[in-house]
């Protein structure tokens, strides 16, 4: 049906994810990194709450198009530390120069997303103490992987994908608010 591919964990069924018919082996790795990390962090809520029910903030998540409560942005953050690491390993084992170019492109993007939603998810009063060291175990390598160099033309292009997802994403929002 053309498009992103459509993947689904479920909170229910541990290790129970749901994928539509990816496009290539790249994308279907992709998504399975991404989708194990909810199912992990849902397994792990089912143990430790990690946010308290308090607070109806919304914030923005660099990888949706609607804001999102502060439970899941954690987990958008947590499942997209797997797609920084998928990017950062693609980059190594990426035969062809466009694909290890967008590999950077890629691993440049979420790191840096990452890192800011990261900084936002650890300042929140909402964290029970065992999110507050959820947090800083699980973003513990994003220190490693910002300092790891990227090629210029990578972290630009990365750069304004952000910021379009960004304006896109204000222009919704400012929109919605005027209705």
């Amino acid at each position: 049906s053309g498009g992103a591919p459509q993947t689904a964990t479920s909170r229910w069924a541990f290790g129970a994810v749901g994928l539509s018919l990816p496009g290539d082996d790249v994308a279907a790795a992709l998504a399975l990194a991404h989708e194990v990390q909810h199912a992990k962090l849902c397994a792990l809520m089912d143990l430790l709450p990690l946010v308290t029910d308090r607070g109806q903030r919304l914030y923005y998540a660099p990888w949706r198009p609607d804001p999102r409560p502060l439970a899941s942005l954690l987990h958008g953050l947590y499942a997209h530390l797997g797609v920084t690491r998928f990017w950062r390993r693609q980059r190594e084992v990426a035969a062809d120069p466009a694909e290890a170019h967008q590999a950077n492109v890629e691993f440049a993007r979420w790191r840096s997303a990452c890192a800011r939603v990261a900084t936002v998810v650890a300042g929140r009063p909402e964290l029970t103490a065992p999110g507050v060291v959820f947090v800083e175990a699980a973003t513990r390598p994003l220190r490693r992987w910002r300092r790891e160099p990227v090629p210029r033309a990578a972290r630009e292009e990365a750069r304004r994908a952000a910021a379009e997802h960004r304006g896109h994403w204000e222009g919704f929002f400012r929109m919605t608010n005027e209705s």
